[in-house]
């Protein structure tokens, strides 16, 4: 069965996102959203890199509004790939909208992946209105939504017991895309850095909902989670294309989450540096228990891939989901779907 999936947001992940899909063969693109000048009222292809885009982007218009984009679509899509922001408080209206128009969800929005420990509200909200409108809606990608989280998760299938989870990610943020780089301060001063963290909506998005997700699958009443957030110093300059870090200055960010139990016994413990210039990058699972295990991946996940990827492959899982507000631990484990 085709899958008729309308598009919302192209911006660096979305365009990713819908040359993924066009290539693939169990999906259909019918619609594509964006209100940005520069995006919206043009042709798809128009919107990549001079002769890149897919065949299949054909006349398919970017529209303004999702109203439009849906008088625009010549099939009904079923599913929607909502790639738009970060936070949930911006996004939440975008998500209700497409739920109210019988639209699946899935989202890359970081605080959508596990909602219920900051944003219940806000969740319980979006249950209550996917459930209303038969629908589901989900929160996915690289970090949070499979690296720090999902995984620990699913290689504990074969523990008799887990004690304490510990994860390290290191990323270097000079091999991503522009985006990251300024979402991680990489070229301001220690001064700017501690005025952006001051404002709550700055460093890495999700660990804690990361935090959240591991203590719910695992059963562990988590009582508090805390996130400490540091700049990542340039000891000798870095000096990229379109990065420039004197010594002194921020190359990134070394972000650590940790989850503690009624007694304060610590269970849970995310570290995360991502940086331009990190040497060394990987992502490191210990689980302590019966076994301990070990894991590692060298050379790290690369983030804007999988981010991609993620949101491809949980297409059809979400599109044949229960409705309601969903989690990764309430779904099957992603997989690449092929022909």
């Amino acid at each position: 069965m085709i899958i008729n999936i309308i598009q919302i947001g192209l911006g660096p992940i979305g365009l990713g996102t819908v040359k993924q899909l066009l290539n693939h063969p169990r999906v259909q693109i019918v619609g594509a959203v964006d209100p940005a000048p520069d995006k919206a009222g043009r042709r798809l292809a128009e919107l990549f890199p001079q002769n890149s885009a897919p065949d299949s982007a054909g006349e398919i218009m970017v529209a303004p509004s999702l109203e439009k984009a849906l008088s625009l679509c010549s099939d009904k899509p079923v599913t929607a790939v909502h790639t738009t922001g970060s936070f949930l408080e911006s996004v939440t209206s975008q998500i209700l909208e497409l739920a109210e128009n019988k639209l699946n969800v899935v989202s890359t929005t970081e605080e959508l992946a596990y909602p219920w420990w900051h944003h219940p509200k806000e969740a319980k909200q979006m249950d209550d209105f996917a459930k209303k409108n038969n629908v589901t809606v989900l929160g996915t990608g690289v970090n949070p939504g499979f690296v720090m989280d999902l995984f620990p998760i699913v290689i504990s299938g074969i523990s008799a017991s887990v004690d304490s989870v510990y994860v390290e990610r290191i990323v270097d943020a000079g091999k991503r895309r522009g985006p990251l780089k300024k979402k991680v301060g990489a070229g301001i001063t220690v001064d700017e850095f501690n005025k952006r963290k001051a404002t709550g909506q700055f460093g890495h998005i999700g660990l804690v909902e990361s935090v959240a997700m591991i203590g719910a699958a695992y059963g562990w009443n988590l009582k508090e989670i805390s996130d400490d957030l540091k700049p990542k110093v340039a000891e000798e300059p870095y000096d990229s294309p379109d990065v420039k870090v004197a010594p002194g200055d921020v190359l990134g960010i070394d972000q650590t989450a940790t989850g503690y139990s009624e007694d304060g016994t610590e269970h849970i413990r995310l570290h995360l540096e991502m940086y331009v210039g990190a040497r060394q990058p990987h992502d490191t699972v210990r689980l302590t228990g019966i076994p301990d295990m070990h894991v590692t991946v060298e050379n790290g996940t690369p983030g804007d891939i999988a981010t991609v990827s993620a949101a491809v492959n949980y297409v059809p899982l979400v599109t044949d989901a229960p409705a309601g507000l969903k989690t990764p631990i309430e779904l099957p484990p992603p997989r690449w779907f092929g022909t």
